[in-house]
């Protein structure tokens, strides 16, 4: 079916489904909900003003709560033209509201000490989606000043893709980050990215093969913990450059890089220090400032070391990783001790510790593992169908499903690979799930063109147990978030299949089981902890959609989470404090309204109110406090009494509880029928950017 290409509305409001969240948050999360909340109401920040359109005071309720501004706030009202009718526009000082806010942190594998991904809060979400909007045009130009980078905004993504009438459907789901000159099949983000929206394929790029030509050797340098070392005054120097920004102090703050450096701080609790990892326009605030390094440097070897780019050496930068092609040590020397001065200006250094030297054939560890990895996989999971040879010539040969694998030799050739190449399983589990998974589909595709007989129904369930023996095999070497949503996917496809082909419940259950048993061992082996705890809700949520008989008992739930039964009083608590809303809202997902979990759902109600109480009372302008609130006051699964406990907390009486209420239908956390495992995992499908 060919391609049909569906112009975008350019609604100020967009980048806030594409651009804010982390890609790490769990699949019931997402800002689809919030984003048809504005655009509904055509809610933005213009001028110094907040507006949105409604011609009575039922949103006044809601609108004070999302953005903080007194009860006492005076909202002016004003009839206006809206796509050619009237319409009342409703609006606040911007100066009334609370934007100084606390954002949402939330913690996942990455190296040895974890890393920390924020969800910031909404009222600044759409801050910086006016920001885009009004912007768009500098922060293009400013991301293109650098000959080094090879990611970086070139435009405002005009089109989506789309193949069929399920793409159309699926208009608002996020997916990968568009590259320029390419079509997508879904709207990714909020601007057309060139070149490499992953770093391998720059590794197999002719760029790439054109330099290794040309020079001798090859030094991979990273910036050491770069957006948590980014100082936010180093954007205007950035721009505007250092003394100029600090000699005009007040005149800068109306400029484009004031105005940024000031965004960042307000949905970062005023912090100079660092910016917020995760969103996509924290990437581009980075970018900006590393476009200004690229520059300086560029210019100090020219004048200073008398070495001209693309001549003496060649330098390409993906994000925070500088790769520098050269030929004399001496050369390569110069430019190390350059970039270091340069990077030291806006107070970031080199991360020393992983620096990478290659000489000729300048080809990494990861491209070599990536080659071995291609061809065993080809070689042992190989689905196919094929004709049987009948004696009859008569009669018209069957189709058969043919694809043996051995799970035991298929992980010890893949772990040799590894290590002859020198590399670990988490450097080459993303790209390992890509082939698997595609191995996957063609083992589908393969299975429908056969004659479907009972020989082929239980070669398909064998194939794909051993499939999944082989992947969390894999997977529990590294089990990263990234990894997990790849194994869910797997999952996922694997249990609708099965349904969709309505095998028996003996071929199903070898599989299902064989899930079931392995994403308890992960839950039970990793216990709610600061580093494992999105990683854990993916496979929980991904298990609640294999079926009923295979429930977990309310003691793994209560181990897992954290949670123990008081001596005496069997009442449930939990010392170790508060769970997080992400752990919140997948355990009621999980638990629904089943009756063999009522007492936990309880626990679960009463430790709500008590949380939101205390966050109430310490940190009102908390992302995760407002975020809480109205998910929780539409979640189907509580009482109506732990509902109208929760509003009281706000100052919501039983009047304004349903006001806010109705006013949209789910917000973040997408519950009941709005939630479509399947969906939102293929949502995810590209939008990795590491």
């Amino acid at each position: 079916m060919a391609k049909r290409r569906v112009s975008l509305t350019h609604r100020k409001q967009r980048s806030v489904l594409t651009d804010m969240l982390p890609f790490e948050v769990p699949p019931t999360f997402s800002n689809r909900g919030y984003y048809a909340f504005l655009r509904d109401n055509s809610i933005e920040i213009e001028k110094g003003q907040l507006r949105w359109i409604c011609e009575t005071a039922n949103l006044d309720q809601t609108m004070r709560l999302l953005f903080g501004f007194t009860p006492t706030a005076v909202i002016a009202t004003e009839v206006v033209n809206e796509w050619g009718k009237q319409k009342t526009r409703r609006s606040v000082p911007i100066g009334k509201c609370q934007m100084a806010t606390i954002p949402f942190n939330f913690r996942v594998a990455h190296n040895l000490d974890g890393r920390t991904l924020s969800v910031v809060h909404p009222r600044n979400q759409v801050a910086v989606a006016s920001f885009y909007a009004t912007h768009s045009a500098l922060i293009i130009y400013h991301t293109s000043v650098s000959e080094f980078s090879i990611r970086h905004p070139v435009s405002v993504s005009r089109y989506a893709y789309f193949k069929d009438k399920l793409h159309q459907d699926r208009l608002d789901a996020v997916a990968g980050v568009e590259e320029e000159d390419r079509e997508y099949e879904q709207l990714g983000s909020y601007f057309v990215y060139r070149k490499y929206r992953n770093i391998h394929r720059f590794f197999e790029s002719y760029k790439y093969h054109r330099s290794e030509k040309k020079y001798d050797a090859m030094v991979q340098i990273d910036v050491s913990k770069c957006f948590d070392s980014i100082y936010t005054h180093s954007l205007p120097w950035a721009v505007l450059g250092k003394d100029q920004t600090k000699f005009s102090l007040e005149e800068s703050k109306g400029t484009f890089g004031g105005r940024f450096d000031a965004l960042m701080q307000n949905l970062n609790h005023n912090e100079t220090n660092g910016i917020v990892i995760g969103p996509e326009f924290s990437r581009i605030f980075a970018e900006i400032i590393l476009q200004s390094i690229d520059a300086q440097l560029i210019t100090q070897l020219a004048e200073g070391a008398k070495l001209t780019h693309k001549v003496d050496y060649e330098i390409f930068r993906y994000v925070d990783d500088f790769f520098v092609f050269y030929n004399q040590e001496s050369t390569h020397l110069k430019i190390f001790e350059t970039l270091q001065e340069t990077l030291k200006s806006k107070k970031l250094s080199i991360n020393t510790a992983k620096i990478k030297h290659y000489q000729k054939p300048i080809i990494t560890e990861i491209t070599i593992a990536k080659e071995r990895i291609s061809t065993l996989l080809n070689d042992e999971i190989n689905p196919a169908c094929v004709e049987e040879p009948l004696d009859d010539p008569f009669i018209l040969p069957k189709q058969t499903l043919v694809c043996a694998i051995n799970a035991n030799r298929l992980i010890i050739r893949y772990k040799a690979a590894l290590k002859e190449a020198g590399v670990t399983y988490g450097d080459l589990l993303n790209y390992t799930f890509a082939i698997t998974e595609n191995k996957i589909e063609k083992l589908f595709t393969a299975y429908l063109e056969s004659g479907k007989s009972d020989r082929d129904r239980k070669r398909l369930s064998s194939t794909l147990l051993a499939i999944m023996e082989f992947s969390f095999f894999a997977y529990s070497a590294s089990p990263k978030v990234n990894h997990t949503i790849r194994l869910c996917r797997m999952i996922a496809a694997s249990v609708d299949f099965l349904h969709a082909q309505g095998l028996s419940y003996e071929l199903k259950h070898l599989l299902f089981k064989y899930v079931h048993d392995n994403v308890m061992q992960q839950l039970e082996k990793n216990t709610m902890s600061v580093h494992r705890e999105i990683e854990s809700l993916y496979l929980l949520i991904s298990l609640s959609q294999i079926g009923r008989e295979y429930w977990l008992p309310v003691s793994v739930l209560l181990r897992h989470f954290l949670i123990e039964e008081e001596e005496g009083t069997g009442n449930y608590v939990r010392p170790s404090g508060f769970m997080n809303h992400f752990s919140i809202t997948i355990l009621l997902t999980y638990i629904k309204d089943k009756i063999r979990y009522a007492k936990l759902r309880g626990f679960v109600e009463a430790h709500v109110i008590v949380k939101l109480n205390y966050m109430k009372a310490h940190c009102p302008n908390d992302a995760e406090t407002l975020i809480m609130l109205f998910d929780l006051i539409v979640c189907p699964y509580i009482s109506n009494a732990t509902k109208i406990a929760i509003g009281g907390t706000f100052g919501l009486d039983a009047a304004s509880l349903s006001s806010v209420q109705s006013a949209n239908d789910y917000w973040f956390t997408a519950w009941g029928d709005k939630f479509d495992l399947g969906k939102e995992l293929d949502a995810k499908r590209s939008r990795e950017v590491y």
